[in-house]
């Protein structure tokens, strides 16, 4: 009898869905003194010797346990970026009751691994992450992964400083622009007096002033070496691939302060996962990514050496690694960017003045037409351009498009009671699903892969600027509708042209410096891969990202970090979260615990998922998520100093009976 109830007992064990054990890693956290750059020994923080950590390997239904040694003289953490996790396990300490790994502490993490992709982790503790204590996280899916390879290189690139993160925060505080090291002088102003007038150039470094900004204060901390797997150019890094494979890379930014550019001249890349969450393919040649983003894209490469070339924003740090089936064959870096100047109307302040380049976030809300542009089609007046701009609506096609879908006549579409289906044409491109089966509905077409439309001009036109206007969508004008005529400042002092050099060859504009013709992608290019429920939000909030520079103080709604109350959401809400960028600075914006759909332009059940989002300067950009992950969950740029220096808030989402999370201090 009693074997007979084991037996069966057995079987219900078996039958009942349970996470599989995955194998235990160990991490110990400690000082290391390390040759990063070659020839020069620095004191940095490495995980199990080194830096950047191990890539660790999950597979989704998997328990993932993790144990952390803690070998500083300080407490630590490690966060795990991305990942969906029971809410002690995030890793932030003064949340969710987690009060950190104290020296000489061994903490072990257990993760329910609800997802696959790319991933990384970092210290959430001071500036540790800073100085080294960061790696790259994978997760296979549990079944077959949407995006096929016949193989895959992971590249997390970071940059590296050789002063303690705590003696820059100090250098920020006493001198915001300590280190900027592009600072225009008496000579460029000669030379722009030269160009644009004694007149225009005075009242242009006027208004500046009076602001008591900096137009080429690009990025808070300069004077990085940039790396490519812990490996700068010297070191000369290599990513190895066979011929004939399409090879998938995991590009991770793991910087504390530094958006990147990355292109491969010759090799066109696919980008096909945002944030470990399959996308459409888009095609590019190159894409910014933002801290602590990380893309998936497919290569597939001939054979030889290709440069993988990889730029800071503010131009000022480099890394050039080998795309390589031979790793003795030579490579060389493409020519640099030119470096920037900003605008003043990219704070916020100005319409296009006469003469100014129509940039795509003015286009877009009809205040102007690009250079040999066609003229718009014919706006819907439910979707009006402003609330299309700012990505809380979707304009309905024209109903011309309609007519070719006879189960959607344009009446109906014009009512939004369907969706035209694409042209038949659009089914040609798929081999495997030609026109006539996926019209019986035996199989659905692939769409061709979009294209990188960030820079919409092919060519230079007429009297165009030397470098083209580039719209990554990292927001849009929050002042989308207005009327400017009657608001004062909106023409402030304008020496050139989004995409014009100064007199010393400088490009006017935060986001330019790519060639015409580039295929460079955009925020508003992404759609998820696969379609989901997502319904419209029934709240919103508004966070200001604001600062005072003087101070080196970085705030949400003019408020440090602990000085206000949290955020409270209800479990099962559907928030919308708008960020208002009213500084100078571009900041990615990170929360934790959850993804959020970008509100792209997308159709809703199509928004792309991510968990961090750029917000350029001046501009709003709004994420829509549903609260069904209870806990304390930071929210906060993840610029590393101005997390520090204030610009964090922690969003409580209570249990769907109410309470609050365990350890929870309002």
């Amino acid at each position: 009898m009693m074997n007979s109830v084991r037996f069966w007992l057995l079987m219900l064990g078996l039958l009942l869905p349970v996470a599989v054990q995955a194998a235990t890693h160990d991490l110990v956290v400690e000082r290391r003194a390390m040759q990063i750059v070659p020839g020069r020994t620095d004191q940095v923080i490495a995980i199990n010797g080194s830096v950047p950590g191990p890539v660790l390997r999950f597979r989704e239904g998997e328990e993932a346990v993790v144990r952390v040694t803690n070998r500083l003289d300080r407490p630590t953490s490690i966060h795990w970026h991305g990942l969906l996790v029971d809410g002690p396990f995030d890793g932030a300490p003064g949340f969710n009751g987690f009060k950190g790994i104290a020296p000489g502490e061994t903490y072990t993490y257990r993760i329910r691994i609800r997802q696959s992709g790319t991933y990384w982790y970092h210290a959430h503790s001071e500036g540790q992450e800073q100085a080294g204590q960061y790696g790259a996280l994978i997760i296979d899916p549990a079944g077959d992964d949407p995006i096929k390879a016949d193989a895959a290189q992971v590249i997390l690139f970071s940059d590296h400083t050789r002063e303690e993160p705590g003696q820059v925060m100090r250098n920020l505080k006493a001198d915001s622009g300590y280190y900027n090291w592009n600072k225009r002088t008496l000579p460029d102003l000669l030379r722009d007096a030269k160009k644009f007038g004694m007149k225009a150039t005075l009242a242009e470094r006027r208004a500046w002033g009076q602001m008591r900004m900096d137009a080429t204060d690009i990025a808070d901390v300069t004077g990085y070496a940039l790396l490519a797997n812990g490996q700068p150019t010297a070191a000369r890094p290599v990513v190895r691939f066979v011929p004939g494979q399409r090879l998938r890379l995991r590009l991770i930014n793991g910087s504390a302060m530094s958006f990147i550019d990355v292109r491969i001249p010759g090799v066109t890349m696919t980008v096909v996962a945002a944030d470990g969450r399959p996308v459409q393919p888009v095609l590019v040649d190159e894409l910014r990514i933002g801290v602590a983003e990380t893309w998936d894209v497919i290569v597939e490469p001939q054979a030889g050496a290709h440069a993988l070339w990889v730029e800071t924003l503010d131009r000022r740090a480099s890394v050039l690694a080998a795309l390589t089936s031979d790793p003795a064959l030579p490579v060389t870096a493409p020519a640099p960017r030119p470096k920037q100047v900003l605008l003043l109307a990219e704070m916020g302040h100005s319409m296009p003045a006469p003469g100014e380049a129509c940039s795509a976030e003015h286009a877009a809300m009809g205040h102007c037409q690009p250079a040999g542009a066609q003229p718009a089609a014919a706006a819907d007046p439910d979707c009006p351009p402003e609330h299309a701009a700012m990505g809380h609506c979707t304009p309905k096609a024209p109903a011309v498009a309609a007519a070719s879908d006879p189960d959607c006549p344009p009446e109906h579409a014009a009512m939004g009671h369907c969706t035209p289906k694409a042209p038949a044409v659009a089914a040609a491109s798929d081999p495997d699903c030609p026109p006539e089966h996926a019209a019986m509905g035996h199989c659905t077409p692939r769409m061709a892969p979009r294209v990188g439309t960030a820079v919409a001009q092919a060519s230079r036109p007429e009297g165009g600027t030397p470098y083209p206007v580039v719209d990554y969508g990292f927001g849009r004008d929050p002042m989308a509708g207005m009327d400017h005529s009657k608001m004062k400042g909106m023409h402030m002092p304008v020496l050139g042209r989004e995409g014009d050099t100064d007199g010393s060859g400088r490009v006017f504009g935060w986001a330019t410096g790519a060639p015409y013709g580039a295929r460079v992608l955009s925020i508003r290019d992404l759609a998820a891969l696969t379609p989901k429920d997502q319904p419209p939000p029934t709240r919103e909030i508004v966070l200001r990202l604001q600062g005072n520079m003087e101070r080196y103080i970085w705030t949400l709604n003019g408020q440090k970090f602990g000085e206000g109350p949290p955020i409270m959401v209800k479990f099962g809400e559907r928030v919308r979260i708008t960020f208002i960028n009213e500084t100078m600075m571009a900041h990615p914006m990170h929360l934790h615990g959850m993804f959020f759909e970008v509100e792209n332009g997308q159709p809703a059940g199509l928004m792309p998922e991510k968990n961090v989002i750029a917000v350029a300067p001046g501009r709003t950009q709004s994420i829509v998520f549903t609260a069904n992950e209870a806990g304390e969950w930071p929210l906060h740029c993840h610029l590393l100093y101005h997390m520090n220096s204030g610009m964090m808030a922690k969003l409580v989402v209570a249990r769907a009976d109410g309470s609050l999370p365990a350890g929870h201090v309002h």
